[in-house]
Formats: structure tokens, sequence, C-alpha cells
């Protein structure tokens, strides 16, 4: 919990904090768990090491409040802790240590193996009005809130059928859809060119580095797809460098929910996202806030599944 002083950070440095994160062990697997969450199997076969290994390190740092875990079934996964999201100053000396470690683009490397076999069977599920947070209601709230014309607008994950790309694609007079599946692309090429849509142009790329200048859309619509994000706070940084000064970011993501069973069956990484977490992860950029609103679905199947609908403006 927050230290009653609001100006000081949840986790105070002691002797024991730094004990723990000096070890290069403890220090990898922070630098794992600021990726995102991986169980402790997962977290012995990525450094190499015996479980009890890997248990007894991660009882260290979860003592120091950097840790927090859930469990899903029988598995336990462990992630980074609000505490030490809130937490900036002991936050940025942990990851400036990170680039310290001699092999640490090895271990991205194989955490991002086990983080694709993750997905691989939720890919280009993302805009589908009968999947989790797919509301219509949602979705008709967001546009209602963009019928202003665009000059560039830029649909981040835009998935199969890109949906929404195709709905911005009559207010804007340009839209960039992109997707980090290519067979999501190749399939949006060939609906816009059945559908003689000519104003889209579909683009293979990651959220968190879109390839686009800086400055340059009017509008950024970021639709389920927050969620999938390793670290969110990248993605919106990106979405926020490619907007124009007084443009909109728009995003559509679940509100917080325990439904654990969504992160196998459709990929999700983070469990919807509170306003708290939401301006954490804005605090350094240059945008306000300026609408957030939680939506519930309007069917039964996803009642446990509120959506927020928040817009933002740059600077």
């Amino acid at each position: 919990m927050a230290n009653s002083n609001n100006s000081q950070e949840p986790i105070v440095p002691d002797m024991e904090l730094f004990s723990a994160i000096s070890d290069e062990t403890r220090l990898k697997i922070l630098m794992l768990l600021d990726q995102s969450e991986f169980t402790v199997n997962e977290i012995k076969d990525i450094l190499d090491i015996h479980q009890s290994n890997a248990s007894r390190h991660l009882s260290k740092l979860s003592s120091c409040k950097l840790l927090k875990d859930r469990r899903d079934g029988i598995k336990a996964y462990y992630g980074l802790s609000e505490e030490l999201y809130l937490s900036s100053r002991i936050l940025g000396i942990i990851r400036e240590a990170y680039e310290n470690l001699p092999d640490k683009e090895i271990l991205k490397s194989h955490a991002e193996k086990i983080l694709e076999s993750r997905t691989d069977n939720s890919k280009g599920q993302i805009h589908k009005l009968n999947q989790a947070g797919g509301s219509l209601k949602a979705q008709i709230n967001l546009f209602s809130k963009l019928m202003y014309p665009y000059e560039k607008a830029v649909d981040i994950g835009c998935g199969e059928g890109g949906d929404l790309s195709i709905m911005l694609a009559g207010r804007a007079k340009n839209v960039v859809s992109l997707d980090n599946n290519p067979k999501v692309i190749s399939g949006l090429q060939k609906i816009l060119k059945q559908k003689n849509i000519s104003n889209v142009s579909p683009k293979v790329a990651e959220m968190t580095k879109t390839g686009l200048p800086p400055n340059y859309a009017d509008l950024v619509l970021m639709s389920q797809v927050l969620h999938h994000a390793n670290d969110p706070r990248l993605a919106i940084t990106e979405a926020v460098r490619i907007l124009k000064p007084k443009a909109t970011l728009a995003i559509l993501d679940l509100a917080p929910h325990n439904e654990e069973s969504i992160r196998t069956t459709h990929g999700h990484i983070w469990l919807g996202f509170d306003k708290k977490q939401l301006e954490f992860f804005i605090k350094d950029l240059d945008c306000q806030i300026v609408s957030y609103e939680i939506i519930p679905s309007e069917n039964e199947v996803d009642k446990k599944l509120p959506v927020v609908c928040m817009f933002l403006t740059k600077n």
C-alpha cells in the first residue's frame, strides 16, 4: 500500500531491498517480469536454473514488495507489483541495471518465444464484436465521439477484417492500419480490394514500433489491443509520439476483471485497466485525459467484462 505521505513512493529503499536487487539472477527475473507475467517453470526454463532456486529468488523479491502473484488453476503467475510501478525512482534504478546484464538480449528472446506460444492461437481475434470486450455498445460509444473529419488516422492493432479501419475510412482522408500478424494484413488487403477502398494502407508493425514519423496523425485508435502489450506504457508512448499536437488518442479496452481464462483463450496479458493505471502510464507524456468512461456490456456473455473508453489529447 502507498505511504500515507503522498509525496513518498510506496517502496522505501533499505538494506533488504538493495540485497534483493543486487543479485544478478534476481535482476534477470525482474527484467523478465518487466516484459510480462511468467510462471516459476517458465522462469527456470528461461534462466536455465533449478525450480527450487527460481522459487527462492521469487520469494526474496516478493518479501520486498517488488512482485505480485496470481493463480490461474494450478499455475501461479508472477509479475511486477503495483508498488514497484508506482515507485519510479526504484524502478528506474532497476531498469538501468538491466543494461549491464551481458545476456539480456538472449533472455528477452527466450521470453518472447514463450509469449508467442501463448498467443499463437489467439492472433486475429482483436476487434471481433463476438470476442471478449467486443461490445457493440462500446463501439458505438467510441464512434459517436469520433464524428469529425480527419486528415490522417492510425488504427493500431486493426485485427482480422479491419472493421474499425474500414469505418474510419469514411471519416479520414488516409488511414494506416497496423497489425503484427502478416496474415491479418494480407487478409485486410484483400477485403479492401473487394470493397474498392483506396484510402486505407495496411502495414505489418508492432504497437510499440509503428515506423511512422512523429506528429503524423490527427487520430490514433487503440481498440482492444492494449491488454496484449508486454509494456502498455511503451505502446501508449508510441501512440502519443505519432500524434500531432492537439490531436486525439482514443483507447477502448477492458476495465479490470477477474476472468483469468481469457489469458489462455484470447492471449490477454493484462486483465483490464483502471483509471489509476492509465494515468500512471501517461504521467511522463505530453498529453492529458479529456474523457474516461466505463461502459457495461449489453450481452449476457460479457457482463463480467465492462469496457473502458478513454480519450487523450496531445499538448
